[in-house]
């Protein structure tokens, strides 16, 4: 394929532009200078590359520069691991912007090291990171130049989450996965992956990841989930759906995904656990280590996926619904019942959440779509966006969704004051049963029956009764509970 360059010529007739505040001559001058779209784009968004003349590929970024910059530092790292070393190349060599930076970093670079959380693969740490991440190239000083600066926050000491995965000392293929996928997102909706290191003591992998400083979704609703309104509730779902579409618009699924997945950060929710995502074309099969298994959290686990079939994109829409629920009514999902296979039967014969909590009608359609027991008949991802999207507006108007989401204010406001678990404090008050797991787990349940949605599931009302009553209506003496069969 052809390169496209500015010449010597051209580059001195516009070397001292302000490509950011061009005048209307300067632009004629550019359109009949520079033929090539690609490269004219180039130059009026981010200007001209001060080593080699030609238009960067981002804001103070040049892809050919740096690329060789990256490369000529090769011999001055390793991770210990010829396959690690290679991927993080490979990678450094295509960077066209640097939120694509994916980097070696030594683990004596880290201070400050905290025990967090521990999930179904991996256990997570906070750290800071005594150098910050690469930004650009410093031309005067002839290295990277590093920033501290994230969001609209700058910080002394920058702080990370690390990611270390269970027994990975030579368990490099899903771990290296799981950095790619998150290098092929750029989003603000996505949890950004800055680089790899490893713990000296155990030799496992550690993925040094953005880190939230209000923790999981699942936190931040449980601290102050009485104080959250419809707005912000739709905009913490259109977020989501933001971040779930930009992975799904790379042909990709998650497979993992639940509201310990959800990340909250200077109020933007973020997509995070891209361990189990992949491509929608690789079928179980292809994947080895997953081959006719299902992992996952038992509650956002679509029917057909929890009775063997594929994950699908459409099976992260089910997800979704299930996590659009949670948004909506602050409690987890069956929360206060066993997650076993009687649970698996209930949802393959219909049940879904339910609350005495009231979702004004317009949001409670869509989440009821996304949890339709019909794969074909779930939202696509840009439908749900921009239906959140529509509604968050609508909010601020004298519209249909305001006056439901009013109506529904009025109805809440009748028992949350005394009852539990909203009380009418700011934190949710309910206890969980022991036995309701909320982190991934292998979920292998046979002879699950034929998927059909309830017949309460097409009622305009989701004031129903508790879990556990939808439970009691099905008769498993007629069902075979034998986990081996």
């Amino acid at each position: 394929m052809e390169e496209f360059k500015l010449s010597d010529d051209v580059f001195e007739q516009i070397k001292d532009f302000s490509y950011w505040d061009l005048t209307n001559e300067q632009r004629l001058l550019i359109d009949k200078l520079i033929l090539n779209e690609e490269l004219k784009r180039h130059y009026i968004n981010h200007g001209l590359c001060k080593e080699c003349k030609q238009p960067n590929t981002y804001y103070d970024w040049c892809k050919s520069c740096n690329a060789k910059h990256f490369q000529q530092n090769f011999k001055n790292w390793t991770s210990g691991n010829e396959e690690v070393d290679k991927f993080i190349q490979k990678i450094q060599l295509k960077v066209e912007e640097y939120q694509e930076i994916l980097e070696w970093i030594e683990y004596d670079k880290f201070e400050n090291v905290e025990y967090l959380a521990k999930g179904g693969f991996g256990t997570i740490y906070k750290a800071i990171w005594k150098d910050g991440f690469i930004s650009k190239w410093d031309f005067e000083n002839n290295q990277w130049e590093r920033s501290k600066v994230w969001g609209s926050m700058k910080y002394e000491n920058f702080p990370v989450a690390l990611k270390c995965l269970h027994n990975s000392q030579d368990f490099t293929s899903e771990f290296l996965r799981e950095i790619e996928s998150h290098t092929m997102i750029l989003s603000a909706c996505v949890t950004r992956c800055f680089g790899i290191t490893r713990d000296p003591e155990t030799n496992n992998f550690i993925m040094v990841m953005q880190y939230a400083k209000e923790g999981s979704l699942r936190q931040y609703l449980n601290n102050i989930f009485n104080s959250i309104k419809w707005v912000n509730k739709l905009n913490i779902l259109r977020m989501i759906a933001n971040g779930l579409n930009s992975i799904h618009k790379k042909g990709l699924i998650h497979r993992d995904f639940h509201c310990g997945n959800m990340l909250r950060n200077d109020h933007f929710t973020i997509i995070t656990d891209l361990g189990l995502c992949q491509p929608a074309n690789v079928k179980s099969s292809q994947n080895n280590k997953y081959e006719k298994k299902v992992y996952g959290v038992l509650p956002y686990v679509a029917p057909e996926v929890l009775r063997g079939g594929e994950y699908t994109q459409e099976s992260d829409i089910y997800a979704f619904g299930i996590i659009a629920y949670e948004v909506c009514t602050g409690l987890p999902p069956y929360h206060d019942i066993v997650h076993d296979k009687i649970l698996a039967i209930s949802i393959c014969q219909g049940l879904r959440p339910k609350s005495n909590y009231k979702i004004p009608q317009l949001i409670l359609d869509i989440i009821k779509q996304c949890w339709d027991v019909d794969p074909l008949k779930r939202s696509k991802i840009q439908e749900l966006y921009n239906l959140l999207d529509n509604l968050e507006d609508d909010l601020e108007d004298d519209s249909e969704v305001k006056k439901q989401a009013e109506e529904a204010d009025k109805i809440n406001e009748k028992f949350t004051s005394t009852s539990l678990p909203y009380n009418g404090s700011t934190t949710l008050s309910y206890t969980t049963n022991p036995q309701a797991v909320y982190t991934s787990r292998l979920l292998d349940f046979k002879n699950l029956p034929e998927p059909k949605n309830a017949i309460d599931n097409k009622d305009d009302d989701n004031s129903f009764g508790e879990y556990s009553e939808s439970i009691e209506a099905i008769d498993f003496t007629k069902l075979n509970l034998d986990e081996n069969n």
